[in-house]
């Protein structure tokens, strides 16, 4: 035997990665062998936190009259809202960060190749970046309105900055889980099926009303409304798909 013959598969082509026999189907229940994954669970937080900081964000009790008055709708608000959108925010804004990273790596071990699988934690990733700066928007209003630590620092005017900023300014982050939404459409419907086909349909739905608003209107928010549903539905599919395979 010639010495190439008697070299091992080893030391020819590295060492050998164990094959994933992992059955992917269209059925109910995590693959088989497989251990529950923590990072949709993530997602599922991210989204719940981030839409009950929306609201609270939004939540800001004043009358179309008293919005009216410019600068003195100030004289109006209260600091407990924001304190909580601000809260909420942060939880939503750490849990998103992983759910980006954790998409990020199935695609890389399921699509390396594809863009669509890698656009999925980026747009995911991007909104909680955004998230950032209206979730610390809120937190200033915390601060800087009757009852806050630093109470009378800020001019009113100033002040009414922030609340217009904060005017869908919670909702505007979520443009990156749309197209987080779009990407996973695509990979749905695409030749190989990497995602359920549900998930797609999901997302086509979801991602219709803010659309369609959006072009017809103008109107920004929408889309803070509906993609959190759709990121907790995805994140609960990615626990329970045999064919994504999380």
């Amino acid at each position: 035997m010639s010495t190439i013959d008697r070299t091992l598969p080893s030391e020819v082509h590295g060492p050998q990665r164990p094959l994933d026999l992992t059955p992917l189907g269209d059925g109910d229940g995590p693959p088989v062998g497989r251990q529950l994954p923590f990072w949709p669970v993530a997602g599922i937080l991210g989204s719940a936190a981030g839409f009950g900081a929306s609201l609270a964000a939004l939540s800001s009790g004043v009358t179309e009259e008293q919005a009216q008055e410019g600068a003195g709708v100030i004289d109006h608000l209260e600091r407990t809202n924001f304190h909580v959108a601000f809260i909420l925010g942060l939880v939503s804004v750490v849990a998103l960060f992983v759910a980006g990273a954790g998409w990020r790596r199935w695609a890389e071990r399921r699509a390396p190749d594809s863009l669509a699988a890698r656009t999925i934690g980026t747009g995911i990733t991007a909104t909680a970046t955004i998230n950032v700066v209206f979730t610390a928007l809120a937190g200033s209003m915390a601060l800087y309105l009757p009852g806050g630590t630093d109470h009378g620092w800020l001019s009113k005017e100033a002040m009414f900055v922030n609340f217009t900023l904060l005017d869908f300014g919670s909702l505007l982050g979520w443009w990156g889980v749309a197209v987080a939404a779009m990407a996973a459409a695509a990979l749905a419907f695409g030749r190989q099926r990497l995602l359920p086909r549900w998930l797609g349909v999901a997302a086509v739905l979801l991602l219709a009303l803010p659309l369609v608003t959006a072009a017809i209107t103008g109107l920004p928010g929408l889309v803070g409304l509906t993609m959190p549903i759709w990121l907790t539905v995805a994140s609960i599919g990615m626990v329970f798909s045999r064919r994504a395979g999380a």
